[in-house]
């Protein structure tokens, strides 16, 4: 045997830390010190005499040699759990840990989910909501439901990353404040209270009146952010403004008259709904019964019956 497979319990923290390109994060993922982070990779670096990481400022980034390393440990890593899913494969009874934004699982998953118990009842669901991009990788989250503008950023060499729905964005408010504003152009909504996501710098009002050709250079937004859809909706549901949703997220108010769409103009930009789960999860057949149910359900939801 190879000499410097002695050294396998630095390269498992190596690929940890190259992965987060941190050594804290990888501290934390490993639940060790920082420092025996550090000491185990000045080890590995020795017994191989290359250098596998350079400081850039508060990163740890990968030399060549270390990009090279990388991705023969996550190779052999993702071999190594493969084969130990086959012998400790879990059944399809039990329970899975789902996680999206608090908005998402308020507003749709939560209220849907007794459809899936009375058809999958050896199956429990925990909900995590969360508006954080949660870590796959920990093994304490099996699927994660995942709203972006883009896919490309989602993938991982260990992640199941797959698309499954494009979801328009358009304003919505209560019918009383469309009565008021009785806008016919995307201009008419520039004296609305409008209600935004903090921190999102895509789908905004900004954008959208730009694509409605609106100039807003010279004026002031009467805007409020918050951190969550639901915030917004349980504001615009009281009459208090606009707010930018997707079909997904308000369709039930939309087909129930509580919400309307005060102008059809839609964002340019809209967002798309992704399943993301461990390529080898032991947990593969219970994840499976889900999210071919999730799919299911989705398309009755989204403008079009649109998937990807």
């Amino acid at each position: 045997m190879d000499k410097r497979l002695r050294w396998l319990n630095n390269l498992l923290c190596f690929e940890v830390a190259a992965r987060h390109q941190s050594y804290s994060k990888a501290a934390e993922e490993l639940s060790i010190s920082q420092a025996a982070v550090s000491q185990k990779m000045r080890q590995l670096e020795d017994c191989l005499n290359v250098r596998l990481f350079t400081r850039q400022a508060r990163n740890m980034a990968l030399t060549a040699q270390g990009k090279v390393l990388l991705a023969s440990c996550q190779r052999g890593f993702s071999d190594i759990v493969e084969g130990l899913n086959q012998v400790q494969e879990a059944p399809v009874e039990g329970a899975l840990t789902v996680s999206s934004t608090q908005a998402f699982c308020a507003l749709w998953l939560v209220p849907r989910l007794i459809d899936f118990y009375t058809a999958q009842s050896h199956i429990n669901i925990n909900v995590l909501g969360s508006n954080r991009v949660e870590d796959l990788n920990d093994g304490k989250i099996d699927v994660a439901i995942r709203f972006s503008t883009s896919s490309t950023h989602l993938h991982r060499p260990s992640l199941v990353v797959e698309q499954i729905g494009d979801n328009p964005v358009f304003p919505v408010c209560a019918p009383s404040v469309a009565a008021r504003l009785s806008a016919t152009h995307p201009k008419d909504l520039l004296s609305a209270r409008l209600f935004s996501l903090a921190h999102e710098n895509r789908v905004n009002w900004e954008t959208w009146f730009e694509s409605a050709h609106v100039d807003i250079h010279h004026t002031s937004l009467s805007k409020t952010e918050v951190t969550s859809s639901d915030l917004a909706l349980s504001a615009v549901l009281a009459g208090h403004g606009v707010m930018l949703a997707s079909d997904i997220m308000v369709g039930e108010y939309l087909k129930s008259g509580q919400l309307v769409v005060p102008v059809d103009f839609p964002h340019p930009v809209s967002w798309k709904a992704h399943l993301v789960y461990l390529k080898n999860s032991p947990k593969h057949k219970r994840i499976k019964v889900f999210c071919d149910w999730l799919k299911a359900q989705m398309p009755f939801d989204e403008p079009g019956g649109k998937t990807g």
